[in-house]
């Protein structure tokens, strides 16, 4: 290699350094508070899930048991232990199972840099500090990457920014906790790269690998860690290099951004938080559709049509996959009613908001009621909703139009809806939908001492007194 190109520091390299020279006492109390939140949410996201066993959880925690191996990780919910990768992975898949974690600018990193944290955390016995530092930095590489690879436009391309990025935030988790060294992370960065792949194209059918995308990440970033710790190398110019990602996947990337604030701003706060289990792009559509309903007065049959204008990286999910509706209208599997358009709204108006994880339930799908409203249902795309927002924090406006059978007319816009981290959702309120998810699998007991646990994880020598209240009573 030419000496000259050697002395050149990589993107990569430079992100290793913040990653690995990041200490707990840097941290800001806000970020420390609301990395354990974040913790706490993907915690509850995960038993709530695996308590249901959904076909996909389950196909992923058979897939474990059959891999037996080196007791390292505890698998929430069931209680077994297995080596951290598979543990990463089958707890990925259970958080990210009720479309129900965060979202950090187009990557539900929720069901990534938690379940690694804890995984790899767990397996090399970390303290409370340590996981908080690892997370922290797993959110600022994907917040970073999902802004300056322009995630709405992976999304148009058909590309998914969990699947494609996720990885090297697992990485980066994963490195901080295996204390790699900073030419380790840099390789290590390189080789998660062979892993970063995903399309949307699970919408077509409402497939199951969506919620296995999260789960995949989280291992295959541990995996690219370890592998580096034990002297792989991977390329340093995997994010700049001619052949590297951006060049690869990106038709708007701006490289400068992965480094914009380093050391300064963290991107944790700025993850939305769902209040919901699905897909939050139909958050503001049906804040903006009940506020209609709501402030005038308006009974759900007087409904002529109810029309949004939503942008337009969210339309193949929520209502027109490659010219196909119909399955957003009547939907058969709980993708397709997650994704919805149509059916959340009209779930969403006949509960007054009050959407629960039963709700997606295949045995609603042909309830008259809903069927009837969501046929009153459209949406439409507007690239002038996202002209000029922000891809950090995620910014998915919409506008509602409601017409009357009478004949009126009403309009609402919401910018901002409920969990974004400009309108987030407060403390209590994510306790609450702890206690709601990890209901039926922990004892009242059990959950608050898991409570006091996360919301004390400073204190934790290790992670195995947590551990031992995420199993089901």
């Amino acid at each position: 290699m030419d000496a000259r190109v050697e002395k050149i520091e990589t993107y990569a390299e430079k992100l290793a350094s913040y990653v690995l020279g990041l200490k707990f006492t840097s941290l800001p109390e806000k970020v420390i508070g609301h990395t354990k939140l974040v913790l706490m949410d993907a915690i509850g996201c995960a038993i709530g899930s695996a308590r249901l066993n959904k076909a996909w959880c389950m196909a992923a925690l058979k897939m474990a048991r059959a891999q037996g191996g080196a007791k390292q990780s505890t698998i929430w919910h069931f209680g077994d232990r297995v080596p951290s990768l598979n543990a990463a992975f089958v707890n990925g898949v259970f958080a990210h199972a009720l479309d129900f974690s965060d979202d950090l600018a187009g990557v539900q990193i929720g069901g990534i840099v938690p379940t690694t944290a804890f995984a790899i955390g767990e397996a090399v016995g970390a303290s409370g500090k340590e996981i908080i530092v690892a997370t922290v930095v797993g959110y600022d590489l994907a917040g970073r990457l999902a802004e300056s690879m322009d995630s709405q436009g992976l999304y148009i391309m058909g590309l998914q920014p969990t699947a494609m990025l996720g990885g090297f935030a697992a990485a980066a988790t994963a490195g901080k906790l295996l204390r790699l060294t900073p030419p380790q992370l840099t390789s290590a960065f390189g080789i998660v790269a062979s892993y970063a792949g995903g399309t949307i194209e699970f919408l077509k059918e409402g497939t199951d690998t969506k919620r296995m995308h999260p789960g995949k990440c989280g291992q295959s970033g541990a995996l690219a860690a370890y592998l580096a710790k034990g002297g792989m190398t991977g390329p340093r110019t995997i994010f700049e290099g001619d052949y590297g990602i951006f060049k690869a996947y990106s038709d708007n990337p701006n490289l400068p951004k992965l480094l914009e604030d380093l050391g300064k701003r963290f991107d944790v706060l700025d993850t939305s938080i769902k209040p919901l289990p699905m897909c939050d792009g139909n958050f503001a559509p049906l804040e903006a559709a009940l506020a209609i309903v709501r402030d005038n007065g308006l009974a759900l049959d007087e409904i002529e049509s109810l029309s949004f204008r939503m942008i337009p990286s969210l339309i193949p999910y929520v209502i027109n996959f490659q010219g196909e509706t119909e399955r957003k209208y009547r939907p058969i599997t709980e993708l397709d009613a997650q994704m919805s358009i149509p059916y959340t709204i009209a779930v969403g108006l006949l509960k007054d908001g009050k959407v629960r994880m039963e709700d997606f339930h295949p045995r609603n799908y042909k309830n008259p009621k809903i069927q009837a409203l969501a046929d009153r249902i459209a949406a439409e795309s507007a690239p002038d909703l996202s002209a000029g927002t922000p891809r950090r924090p995620i910014t998915m406006p919409a506008e509602a139009t409601l017409k009357t059978k009478s004949g009126r007319t009403f309009q609402k816009r919401i910018d901002r809806h409920k969990g974004d981290p400009r309108n987030p959702l407060s403390e209590a309120e994510l306790i609450e939908k702890f206690g709601v998810c990890v209901k039926g699998s922990l004892s009242e007991a059990k959950k608050q001492r898991a409570l006091g646990s996360i919301l004390s994880l400073e204190k934790a020598k290790d992670m195995s007194k947590l551990m031992r209240c995420l199993v089901r009573s």
